[in-house]
């Protein structure tokens, strides 16, 4: 690996997340939203698209240990879509809670449509946006356009599941045509993550990025799919541990049960 890509890192990539669910679809990717928010420092980060937060809370909790000053916004209906399937209102409380508890004074949870929170931003004003909606090829090509003249000169958009070719997935085909118009990073792990910088006065970092050779882009890919393997993997042990706890709790009630006829 270059040194560059190493000298490129700092301890926000290394931090241990304090909100992961059981969903572990975009965890990966988590030691990037730490890493990005620290060094590109929005003054308005906005989500399209939050579910139980993994993604939005790892911004947000960048933006507190690392005093961005960023004001975050997470859109989203907390319905569930064609993708996610269906959730009730405690999926909604759950996020709810957990902004409450760490992140009021900067994050804002819009309980709205997308294209209904597109009158809450003056145009040129969001510095960093992440789509990770209804994921066929028409709704993020939607997303993308009607929130385009929202960005500010210092913009990036990331957009989330860029490397799913199943079903009806088309991110992958609409970021393949963004190429020609904005220079651009992807991700391939959990699911893919594209990096578009749109502003022509975006984080240099992020310019950076964009601007890698083949094989340095090999070696940023390589360091942040190790470091989320090592988030996700960190999930799924406290939830088998979960699990093997209550299932522990189920035999135990079922042997009282039994001892007592």
């Amino acid at each position: 690996m270059t040194n560059d890509a190493f000298s490129r890192l700092s301890s926000a990539a290394f931090q241990v997340p304090l909100h992961q669910s059981s969903i572990t679809a975009w965890q990966g990717h988590i030691p990037f939203a730490l890493w990005c928010m620290e060094q590109w420092r929005p003054k308005i980060f906005v989500e399209l698209g939050t579910h139980l937060g993994d993604s939005y809370f790892a911004f947000c909790q960048s933006v507190k240990e690392h005093a961005t000053g960023s004001q975050c916004f997470a859109v989203d209906t907390w319905q569930g879509d064609a993708h996610t399937g269906p959730y009730g209102s405690e999926t909604y409380e759950h996020v709810i809670v957990h902004n409450q508890q760490h992140y009021e004074e900067f994050s804002h949870l819009l309980r709205m449509t997308f294209d209904e929170a597109l009158g809450q931003f003056a145009d040129n004003s969001v510095d960093l946006l992440h789509i990770d909606g209804l994921h066929t090829y028409d709704a993020v090509r939607h997303d993308f356009e009607t929130w385009l003249p929202k960005m500010s000169e210092r913009g990036v958009v990331l957009f989330h599941d860029s490397n799913v070719y199943e079903k009806d997935f088309g991110v992958w085909r609409f970021v393949r045509e963004l190429e020609t118009r904005f220079p651009h990073f992807h991700f391939f792990h959990s699911h893919g993550l594209s990096i578009f910088t749109v502003g022509e006065k975006a984080p240099e970092t992020a310019r950076w990025i964009a601007g890698l050779s083949p094989s340095e882009g090999d070696d940023w890919r390589l360091i942040f799919s190790r470091l989320g393997d090592c988030v996700v993997q960190r999930a799924q042990t406290y939830f088998q541990q979960m699990q093997f706890q209550h299932e522990l709790q189920r035999r135990d009630e079922t042997i009282r049960e039994l001892s007592q006829k």
